[in-house]
């Protein structure tokens, strides 16, 4: 139920209130906002018409335009253009499968980047996050409606700090708050494993098999996402962007620092991944060998008996054990205390 109730919240989120036109045509699928702040001011508005995306603005006040939806590639092509991008720039916010990316487009800074989350099926799902960062501007391309920057539009309007700064420090925040994501996402991988690793020791499944490989998937993506992330807040911190100011390099340090953390912390559990893969196969081979040594026994313990029915089963005409009375019945108690021998020297071996 609640399950249910959070998928039609999302729905209702992806969806615009307001329609978007351009000229006299309605735009469906998409959500502009467009937010202003300075330190004792703040507001935020639905865009309505692609005519005047970005309002002139004074020097203290910075400006964020959330775009939302990137399914329509004419519409976001034309939003591009109306923000005088590259073409290349729009290419790469419009090509889902870019890796994590920076580049620097005169008078803007393109950063491309990865959401990565656990969705309601409990799968490993990502979307696309693209920042550009011109003069007191910051511009966001997101694939869907996501909850990364909720926290963010909170902080602003509540009169925090945050608004005391300028469009590069609002810039790191949100990377921030993609990095941040991905410490959850993080977490959520190392639950599975725990999981993973007390059901391996009761039983070792093929479909435990199936899980630990899914593991190891979803880890090399996370390590794939990472590392080109390592590389933008590498460049960053030692690169000299005229949009971003000394005082804040030091914080794009800071979520370089995490994101090295988070590789170091991917590589153990791929280790303990790897390291459960190997354990499941000694389960399987120590499955396979109690079964061979339980058949073996079996074999062991009928040779005597096949050899004793193999001579009494012979046809010659001369066997005087035939003619006595209690032959029959010699035989079979003959054959249980063999067995029986035969099961306490290998229960006194421990080898049963």
């Amino acid at each position: 139920m609640f399950k249910n109730v959070m998928n039609l919240q999302k729905t209702i989120d992806t969806i615009p209130t307001d329609p978007i036109y351009i000229g006299q045509k309605k735009v469906e699928n998409i959500i502009i906002n467009r937010i202003e702040f300075n330190e004792s001011e703040f507001n935020k508005e639905k865009v309505n018409r692609l005519e005047n995306l970005l309002k002139e603005s004074d020097e203290n006040t910075t400006q964020w335009l959330q775009i939302i939806g990137l399914h329509d590639v004419d519409i976001i092509s034309q939003i591009g253009n109306d923000l005088k991008l590259h073409p290349l720039t729009i290419e790469d916010t419009l090509n889902m499968s870019q890796h994590p990316k920076i580049e620097e487009f005169g008078d803007y800074i393109f950063i491309n980047t990865k959401n990565v989350f656990i969705n309601d099926e409990d799968e490993l799902e990502t979307e696309q996050i693209s920042f550009i960062l011109r003069d007191n501007t910051v511009i966001t391309f997101e694939e869907n409606k996501s909850d990364v920057f909720d926290f963010m539009t909170r902080r602003l309007k509540e009169g925090s700090s945050l608004r005391k700064n300028n469009a590069d420090i609002l810039l790191y925040s949100l990377l921030d708050s993609v990095v941040d994501d991905y410490f959850l996402t993080i977490g959520e991988i190392s639950k599975k494993i725990d999981l993973v690793e007390d059901d391996l020791l009761s039983d070792a499944s093929r479909e435990l098999l199936q899980e630990i490989y899914n593991l190891k998937r979803d880890l090399v993506y996370m390590r794939n996402i990472l590392w080109p992330m390592r590389n933008i807040m590498s460049k960053i911190s030692r690169m000299d962007y005229e949009d971003i100011g000394e005082k804040t390099l030091y914080y794009f340090r800071d979520v370089y620092d995490n994101i090295v953390q988070m590789i170091d912390i991917v590589e153990t559990y791929r280790d303990i991944c790897s390291g459960m893969l190997d354990t499941y196969l000694s389960s399987i081979g120590n499955k396979t060998n109690d079964v061979m040594k339980v058949l073996t026994i079996f074999s062991t313990i009928s040779v005597p008996l096949t050899f004793l029915t193999g001579v009494y089963g012979m046809n010659f005409a001369h066997q005087p054990e035939l003619q006595w009375k209690y032959s029959y019945l010699i035989f079979w108690v003959l054959s249980i205390i063999i067995t029986g021998i035969m099961l306490k020297y290998f229960r006194d071996k421990d080898w049963i």
